[in-house]
């Protein structure tokens, strides 16, 4: 149900709830969840804490605690006329909190973010051909980068149901690899395998429990499995990755994650029969962690704990086994768990961003990729011509100009729910031009399209 066709129904429905069906509720208490549904938000429940979160898709979200008489909303305190309740086995709110909600989504609050800026809002310029499995099964999109013609660039991208799926940047499937449960993939340039350079992708395989690498084309951008052995990993199940290419050793590393918050970084060994994996450091987070991301110029890894935060920590072997930063925190305001996809956009002069997928609130959190991280803005990728994302897994972006319908480059995003001419399909992934994207930030976000992916440098203080 579309969020401002919900607002007359809702208010209706406040009346009849508070008149009828939950006559029986002392002093006017309102279901938190059946009501909020109504308005479009995802409402979870944590046992442990006894809390209930919730999330519109316009980016407002907020929570509540049985037997207190607080609340959260866009990361301010409140106080409530009465405690959280529990009856039953719903959360019922004192009366005026849901209409406090719908006053801020009437009023705009709901556009806003926790800083006050406004949540931007962009349409998707493309999208690929859905995926040939149902359910849950397009997870993360990497973008190569062709090395002579960039119109002839390609979209990587996983499928959960049974292997890797390769489009053009118009969004037409050109390949297709029937290779397992593959999770999660990345891309990098200029590896060495027997004296030849290369363009290579990896992926963590949950049918084999391995990290798959392949060789690109540098025409046509199909793969090539060049794995001397298959490269396993020692943790139970292999989940998230990314790949790390140090400007300090020349190495490249594989950089994998586990639904226990287990972490290895594995380096990849040029050999006579092909590639080698050798385990270099591991260390385990306290829970589930999948979105992570080097940042090849700083050194850094940030990987995404995804109910609970975005840690930042140094990309090399030797950095140590503890995160050294905390770049943001769910349910603060900007992340809504699950924090899902991160990716890096490279500008010049060593700036540029950490983006992030808040996949409870359907929206994409950005930061500073110098120094602190600062926060600078949430956007939304809404229904136009192709309709909007929602409950997004992975995300890639690159800047490099990339021809002429994107000249400035794309944010690529998994899209949970995929419609066409409002009937449910498959899922894919959208594709958003970064000038339209940057340009929709009250304060604009960077263009700079001729950062060359094969030309990165080493820099410091990232």
């Amino acid at each position: 149900m579309k969020l401002f066709k919900s607002f007359s129904v809702l208010l209706i429905a406040a009346s009849f709830y508070s008149q009828a069906a939950w006559a029986s509720v002392e002093e006017g208490y309102e279901p938190l969840r059946d009501m909020l549904e109504q308005a479009g938000a995802r409402v979870t429940w944590n046992q442990s804490t006894l809390t209930a979160d919730f999330a519109l898709q316009s980016g407002l979200e907020g929570s509540v605690t049985i037997g207190n008489d607080g609340y959260k909303l866009n990361g301010t305190d409140g106080k409530l006329n009465g405690h959280v309740k529990l009856i039953g086995d719903k959360t019922y709110v004192p009366p005026g909190f849901v209409e406090l909600v719908l006053s801020k989504l009437r009023s705009g609050g709901g556009d806003q973010t926790a800083v006050g800026e406004a949540l931007a809002r962009v349409t998707a310029d493309g999208e690929t051909e859905a995926v040939d499995t149902g359910e849950d099964a397009a997870d993360d999109p990497a973008v190569w980068v062709h090395p002579d013609d960039p119109a002839k660039s390609k979209l990587l991208a996983t499928n959960k149901g049974g292997g890797i799926l390769v489009y053009n940047l118009d969004g037409k499937q050109v390949q297709s690899y029937k290779l397992g449960k593959m999770n999660n993939i990345d891309v990098r340039y200029g590896y060495e395998l027997n004296g030849k350079r290369m363009d290579i992708a990896a992926a963590t395989n949950r049918t084999s429990n391995t990290v798959d690498v392949f060789s690109i084309n540098p025409e046509t951008g199909a793969l090539t499995n060049i794995a001397a052995k298959p490269i396993k990993s020692d943790m139970g199940e292999v989940y998230g990755f990314s790949l790390y290419h140090s400007l300090k050793t020349g190495k490249y590393y594989a950089l994998v994650l586990g639904k226990e918050g287990e972490f290895e970084q594995i380096e990849l060994i040029p050999g006579p029969a092909g590639v080698e994996g050798k385990l270099v450091r591991h260390f385990k987070l306290a829970s589930q962690s999948e979105g992570i991301v080097a940042d090849d110029e700083y050194g850094t890894i940030y990987i995404a704990e995804e109910d609970a935060a975005i840690w930042k920590i140094g990309a090399e072997p030797d950095s140590g086994l503890k995160p050294y930063a905390k770049v943001d925190e769910a349910g603060k305001g900007h992340l809504t768990a699950d924090i899902e996809g991160l990716a890096l956009y490279y500008g010049a002069d060593g700036k540029g961003y950490l983006m992030a997928s808040s996949q409870g609130s359907s929206t994409y959190a950005v930061y500073n990729r110098q120094g602190t991280n600062r926060y600078l803005g949430s956007f939304a990728v809404q229904d136009g011509l192709i309709d909007g994302t929602t409950g997004t897994d992975g995300i890639d972006v690159v800047g490099f100009g990339l021809g002429p319908a994107y000249p400035n480059g794309i944010f690529v995003a998994q899209d949970d729910e995929n419609t066409d001419n409002g009937k449910k399909r498959n899922q894919n992934f959208k594709i958003v031009s970064w000038d339209k994207l940057a340009k929709s930030f009250h304060a604009p976000l960077r263009i700079d399209n001729d950062i060359d992916p094969r030309k990165l440098s080493s820099r410091k203080n990232g």
